[in-house]
């Protein structure tokens, strides 16, 4: 039924919905107590502070070239209705993929540029983070978590 897939959002946040194996408490028999039960079920989730980060600097890093590359087209087209300026073809696709191209970068480099601490606010420009996360970035990117 539709209605039931609407109601569970995967994918965006933590699960309401009860595990329905129970954890075994320690020193009932049932487990061992050298079990690590440091596992947080919020471990993967990122802090809405860092996630606020990320997007004013992707609205940046993104919204800067993408603005420029759609003011060239009425650029290009006064330049050749007005002025009566033969621009080749090429030209307009050349700034155009240059400028939109930027805005892509932007994407990720709005999100390696902010810091990823909660409580730490990171540079202007966000290259030491940037130079940080990089490697982090890649990693998730290819599918190696770090965690062995």
């Amino acid at each position: 039924m539709v209605i039931s897939s609407l109601k569970s959002p995967r994918g965006f946040g933590p699960s309401t919905k009860k595990s329905k194996t129970k954890k075994p408490k320690k020193g009932d028999g049932t487990a061992s107590d050298d079990e690590d039960d440091d596992y947080d079920p919020d471990e993967g989730i990122i802090p809405e502070v860092v996630t606020n980060r990320m997007m004013s600097r992707m609205a940046f890093s993104v919204g800067i070239p993408l603005f420029i590359g759609l003011l060239f087209f009425p650029f290009f087209y006064y330049l050749k209705v007005v002025l009566k300026i033969d621009v080749p073809t090429w030209v307009p696709f050349i700034v155009s993929f240059f400028f939109f191209g930027s805005a892509l970068l932007g994407v990720s480099y709005g999100i390696v540029s902010s810091s990823w601490d909660p409580l730490r606010e990171g540079s202007l420009l966000g290259w030491n983070e940037a130079q940080k996360n990089w490697p982090v970035f890649w990693q998730s990117l290819w599918g190696r978590s770090g965690k062995k």
